[in-house]
């Protein structure tokens, strides 16, 4: 009986783990698509854009993961009672594997047309902060909505 409750617990755990890095690899697809973008069209700065499934905003600010992260959390606990749903801080093993520098951007598990989402644009446009919203489905690409916070993540290394 014990041994069926810890196979259950363990094929459960793995459901799960594979439910997570299936979203994190749709985000990272995301990513891909979103950096094909920036780098086929770059934005002058200031410059924004809507094209289909994208939002783009070169933003006015100079971002900081460090130093402006805290003032987003502030906004979105402030705004919405709850912590901001942020799915990538920085550098992840995903982006390493994907061949993108993260370093200094955040993704946030938010999708665009939700009233956070469009809230966290707001916020993000009026305070010059460069960002990229996905609206996720895009056959072969992603299935994950988001927003990243940031310049667009440059490759570190050619795909092949």
């Amino acid at each position: 009986m014990r041994a069926g409750k810890r196979a259950l617990a363990a094929a459960q755990k793995d459901v799960e783990d594979t439910r997570r890095d299936m979203a994190a690899a749709d985000r990272m697809m995301g990513e891909a698509r979103m950096a094909d973008v920036a780098r086929a069209r770059p934005l002058a700065r200031g410059q924004y854009e809507e094209i289909a499934g994208l939002v783009r905003f070169a933003g006015l600010a100079e971002w900081s993961l460090t130093i402006d992260t805290p003032k987003l959390q502030r906004f979105f606990q402030s705004a919405f009672g709850r912590a901001l749903p942020i799915s990538a801080f920085g550098q992840t093993a995903l982006h390493d594997r994907m061949g993108f520098d993260h370093r200094n951007a955040l993704d946030v598990a938010l999708h665009p047309d939700s009233p956070e989402g469009r809230a966290l644009m707001t916020y993000l446009r009026t305070s010059g902060i460069p960002f990229i919203a996905a609206w996720g489905t895009v056959p072969g690409q992603t299935s994950g909505a988001h927003i990243h916070v940031g310049q667009p993540s440059p490759r570190l290394v050619a795909r092949r």
